[in-house]
């Protein structure tokens, strides 16, 4: 079982990343000991990635990934996008969804989950995945599952919410989920070349 340091204590993320690479050791910053906060300044969910990814490599000497991921919404120009989880003063869930609802004012908007997967090893070598989930976003909050926007966005294939399907369904059908199996892809062929 291969090794990989993942630029997150997020136990959300964690969880989710660890169900869909469950091939692989995966340890979070609190397994290495890294307590220092990273400045995720980075204009993209690429570039937000690799900031991450590359201070996590560089401090273990390890390979480190990193996943930046967000809400795009059609009407709100994309917004809030690399700002996802920090929308709000007070940046929690509820609040960023309440801002969200209101600049969007009762209307219905296209909108999209992207997930963006850094990969650096140690030797320089710096890969980027990126997946994306569509649907809209709803103006009343509904299901219990999940974290962040799931409550608000509605996925019309399947007539639910994020936060009203189960964790294998959403892991089937997510950003995460598209961001992974493409990373994944690539550490198979890899290992083959090896």
């Amino acid at each position: 079982m291969k090794e990989l340091i993942l630029a997150s204590n997020n136990a959300h993320k964690v969880e989710e990343i660890k169900s869909i690479l469950s091939d692989y050791n995966i340890l979070t910053l609190k397994d290495i000991n890294f307590t220092d906060e990273i400045i995720e300044d980075g204009l993209t969910f690429e570039e937000n990635a690799l900031i991450k990814a590359r201070t996590i490599s560089k401090y273990s000497g390890k390979t480190a990934i990193a996943d930046d991921s967000g809400l795009s919404v059609e009407l709100l120009e994309g917004r809030p996008g690399v700002y996802s989880a920090r929308y709000s003063k007070e940046q929690t869930d509820a609040k960023n969804i309440e801002k969200v609802l209101s600049e969007l004012d009762g209307k219905k908007s296209k909108a999209k989950f992207v997930s963006v997967i850094a990969l650096v090893k140690p030797d320089g070598t710096e890969l980027t995945f990126r997946g994306e989930c569509h649907g809209e976003i709803i103006s009343e909050q509904r299901g219990n599952n999940g974290f962040g926007y799931d409550p608000i966005f509605y996925v019309p294939s399947l007539e639910k919410t994020f936060a009203e399907l189960s964790s294998d369904e959403k892991n089937s059908i997510s950003h995460r989920k598209e961001s992974l199996e493409k990373f994944s892809k690539f550490l198979k062929e890899e290992n083959n070349e090896n």
